[in-house]
């Protein structure tokens, strides 16, 4: 073998080598090419399922509204009867006072008649004795 045989050999080793780095660098790329591709199908995917939670989120925050004025009418509804039970409470007090009072004035009057009655009934048995006494004095 002569030098440039062996110069020859050696340029084909070394274009062995390259062609064999060129076939890993084209493999390698090709791979990265898929995992690209592969990722940006995740980030759609997640893209997607964003919006969808972006979607939820917002009919959350309006269920949300809706209820914080749901919430804020039973509140006023709330405040409001508070008012009117307070209004009855102290409508009730007044009666109860004026109830209070009736009760002692008809219990004063109830006892004057008693002892009207008691009176009447003693005039009536003193009144009877008086006639029968006369009615003797005379009849006799």
């Amino acid at each position: 073998m002569t030098m440039s045989d062996a110069l020859l050999a050696q340029v084909l080793d070394r274009l062995n080598a390259m062609d064999s780095t060129l076939q890993k660098l084209v493999e390698g790329q090709e791979r990265l090419e898929r995992e690209q591709i592969a990722i940006r199908q995740e980030q759609d995917s997640l893209r997607a399922g964003q919006t969808e939670l972006n979607g939820i989120v917002a009919a959350l925050l309006h269920r949300q509204d809706e209820t914080d004025a749901k919430l804020e009418a039973l509140a006023a509804d709330v405040h409001q009867l508070h008012r009117e039970f307070s209004s009855l409470k102290q409508t009730v007090d007044r009666l109860e006072q004026k109830m209070d009072s009736r009760y002692e004035q008809l219990s004063a009057q109830i006892e004057d008649i008693k002892l009207d009655l008691n009176f009447i009934a003693h005039r009536t048995v003193d009144n009877e004795r008086i006639i029968y006494k006369l009615k003797e004095m005379l009849f006799r």
